[in-house]
């Protein structure tokens, strides 16, 4: 009888023990990123970089890794919705996104991607300088990706735009004319026109520059809420102790230079687009032209 008896104590004998072990492989949160599209240096990019640092104050257990194939926009945002194969992905908000996906509400990017300078032709640089007017830009037509939230930005401010599905279509849209400007964010415009054999037939307007109310947030499946909170946590952690400001400067303070935004006219448009739970009224979480030319 005694040998039976031992057994059936043994899972509360060991039980205790369980508990004091140290957390396992089991435990660790396996995080799955979008790879990216283009050819990022992994352990250089901005929202990885960001994404790490925010997970790096809290007390969780992780591994973090990219998707094995290239997603785009789309197929990751439904992914996530679905919970199958991605764990996190950073996108502009609107209130579509917010319904299906849980949102961390701090721009990671302090809402860069709302300010946009016009690329069109190199050959019809002359002429949009001689756009004095700011009503005439509103006449163009505008080249935006079919899925971006910014296209519906535009739209509802009355602008004409034409769409495609494929990112390098729209700038081959812009040589064909079937375009007059893309519009893209300060931190982007300089890069991608470096990496072009073509740059030489692009040109930047000099005078004008867009401006409307953007957040790109990190995103998480509806079920991670401890995750999203842990890393919003963090993020706000790093507003705190100047982290996030260091970060952010470190990254983007030459390209917000070059734009020289203080120097141009800004057509401001407005972007019903954002959930009404966009943390706007907390300037510490927003860029501003102004306020960065009164620091320096």
């Amino acid at each position: 009888m005694f040998l039976p008896l031992l057994l059936a104590l043994c899972p509360l004998l060991f039980a205790d023990e369980a508990r004091l072990t140290p957390s396992t492989s089991a435990d660790t949160i396996d995080i799955i990123y979008p790879r990216p599209s283009r050819d990022e240096d992994l352990e250089t990019w901005y929202p990885l970089i960001l994404l790490k640092k925010a997970l790096s104050h809290s007390q969780l257990d992780y591994s973090l890794r990219h998707t094995n194939n290239v997603m785009v926009q789309s197929r990751a945002l439904k992914e996530l919705t679905i919970g199958k194969n991605l764990t996190v992905t950073w996108t502009m908000t609107n209130q579509e996104r917010e319904q299906d996906l849980l949102p961390v509400r701090v721009p990671i990017y302090k809402g860069l991607y709302g300010w946009r300078l016009l690329l069109t032709q190199a050959q019809r640089i002359e002429e949009l300088q001689g756009y004095k007017n700011p009503e005439r830009f509103s006449k163009l037509v505008y080249l935006q990706g079919h899925d971006w939230p910014d296209t519906e930005v535009l739209k509802e401010n009355g602008f004409t735009v034409s769409t495609a599905v494929s990112y390098e279509a729209l700038f081959n849209m812009l040589l064909k004319g079937r375009g007059d400007v893309f519009p893209r964010s300060i931190i982007e415009i300089n890069w991608e026109l470096d990496h072009r054999s073509d740059k030489d037939e692009f040109a930047v307007v000099p005078h004008i520059a867009l401006h409307y109310p953007s957040a790109m947030y990190f995103f998480f499946n509806k079920k991670d809420k401890d995750l999203a909170k842990a890393v919003e946590q963090g993020l706000m952690l790093m507003h705190e102790n100047g982290e996030f400001t260091q970060l952010f400067e470190q990254f983007f303070a030459n390209e917000i230079a070059k734009a020289k935004l203080t120097e141009k006219h800004i057509i401001k448009l407005e972007n019903t687009q954002l959930p009404s739970l966009t943390p706007l009224n907390n300037p510490q979480l927003w860029f501003s032209p102004y306020a960065a030319a009164n620091k320096s």
